[in-house]
């Protein structure tokens, strides 16, 4: 049996971060760059609601990094643009379902016509206002009531949802953060399959790398119970080894710290002042390797302190009966499962069929990183249900699209 993690499974955090309104869009933008992007809140802010019956429109709520005040921006041709994507929830309410199917598609619409003129992509997600009250307890819940700004609208509308305390944040919602970024290094890994990479997948490629940097940063603050939303504040208890147990701090006590510390470093600058082109020279493939490897360190250590002791490696980490920490009763997962998977799969893969499918993703990840492009392992067929004769390709394909379900 791997050795055990020294540090008692515990809380996400110690404090409760005070909700406040964000008076900025990024962090340290001159006014230039926040009245442009508090132009395109205008704009974006007049689309919705010519899209959306004022009887029913409740709010435009402004989430992610330009919400709580942390967004991104660059220059292009001596003029400032936003670089990271718009993300909102609309609140609605009195709809019925084909109302909203009928609101999605408008938005979806207006949302493709909005990235014209803004330049980056905007993303709308409907969200019923009576169903405020009972939303999940999850990180993106929780950090949105954080940080966000109301574009229009009911400028309290989020209060209607029930506190949602970092420190009692579940422990599985990092290990589900942890899925989602490591999901944007298999789809690195697809395009590095398929040939050279043009200049904009190159961009792409990188960001993605950042992306799960930053996750593993989340991750091993959390180990600590030392998560914080703000980036800020992140960066500042993985420098300052904020959380230290024994002799290590956040982002020491494992065998990368040091490296690690300095490829955080980088994707925070690279979150706030995006130079890709900095990389120009550098071998994708290689990049790919070296943050694989911290995904998969990261995420191990994270895992053994979640489940208060360790595993033999991926492959029993990969174990329908080593539970990822997914939420989710027992009638809903096999009806999920059912729907998605068919009546076969309950009697073919009962431990798999009982628990959330999003589990079956985080069994099979980490396999799939290790070995791209090899014999597929057969507790990954076994997770995605494909047969063991499917390639790693076809594999990485089928998990991609059951993550977009699932995630």
């Amino acid at each position: 049996m791997a050795s055990i993690d020294p540090i008692a499974p515990g809380p996400i955090a110690p404090d409760e971060p005070i909700a406040t309104p964000p008076r900025r869009y990024t962090l340290d933008g001159d006014a230039d760059v926040e009245a442009r992007i508090e132009r395109d809140q205008r704009l974006i802010a007049e689309a919705v609601t010519a899209v959306i019956d004022p009887a029913r429109f409740v709010a435009l709520v402004m989430m992610g990094g330009y919400g709580r005040g942390e967004g991104g921006y660059v220059s292009i041709d001596g003029e400032p643009a936003p670089y990271n994507d718009y993300d909102y929830f609309v609140v609605v309410a009195n709809t019925d379902s084909a109302v909203r199917a009928a609101l999605a598609q408008g938005l979806a619409e207006a949302a493709h016509r909005l990235e014209s003129e803004v330049g980056v992509e905007v993303d709308f997600a409907l969200l019923r206002a009576e169903r405020l009250r009972a939303a999940e307890f999850s990180l993106m819940n929780a950090e949105m009531r954080w940080g966000h700004r109301v574009v229009a609208g009911d400028q309290n509308v989020l209060s209607a949802m029930r506190p949602m305390p970092f420190h009692r944040l579940p422990p599985g919602e990092i290990t589900r953060l942890m899925l989602n970024r490591g999901s944007l290094l298999l789809m690195n890994q697809q395009r590095l399959q398929q040939g050279g990479l043009s200049a904009a997948e190159r961009e792409v490629h990188f960001k993605y790398l950042f992306k799960a940097v930053l996750a593993c940063g989340d991750a091993r603050l959390a180990r600590f119970g030392r998560y914080h939303p703000s980036y800020p504040v992140k960066l500042e208890r993985l420098q300052a080894g904020a959380g230290q147990a024994g002799s290590g701090g956040a982002a020491a006590g494992l065998p990368d710290a040091d490296k690690f510390l300095e490829l955080y470093q980088l994707a925070y600058r690279n979150k706030f002042h995006p130079d890709y082109g900095a990389f120009g020279h550098d071998s994708p493939a290689d990049w790919q390797v070296r943050v694989v490897r911290a995904w998969l360190v990261t995420l191990r250590a994270f895992e053994t302190h979640r489940r208060g002791r360790g595993f033999d490696g991926w492959n029993d980490y990969c174990r329908a009966s080593l539970g990822k920490g997914q939420s989710g009763n027992l009638p809903r997962n096999l009806a999920v499962t059912l729907r998605d998977f068919g009546a076969r799969e309950l009697l073919s893969r009962p431990g798999r069929s009982l628990r959330y499918p999003r589990e079956r993703l985080i069994s099979a990840l980490p396999l799939l990183l290790s070995e791209p492009g090899s014999l597929l392992d057969p507790c990954v067929a076994n997770a995605l249900a494909v047969t063991p004769q499917t390639s790693w390709r076809k594999a990485a394909q089928v998990f991609l699209q059951q993550w977009k379900r699932y995630a």
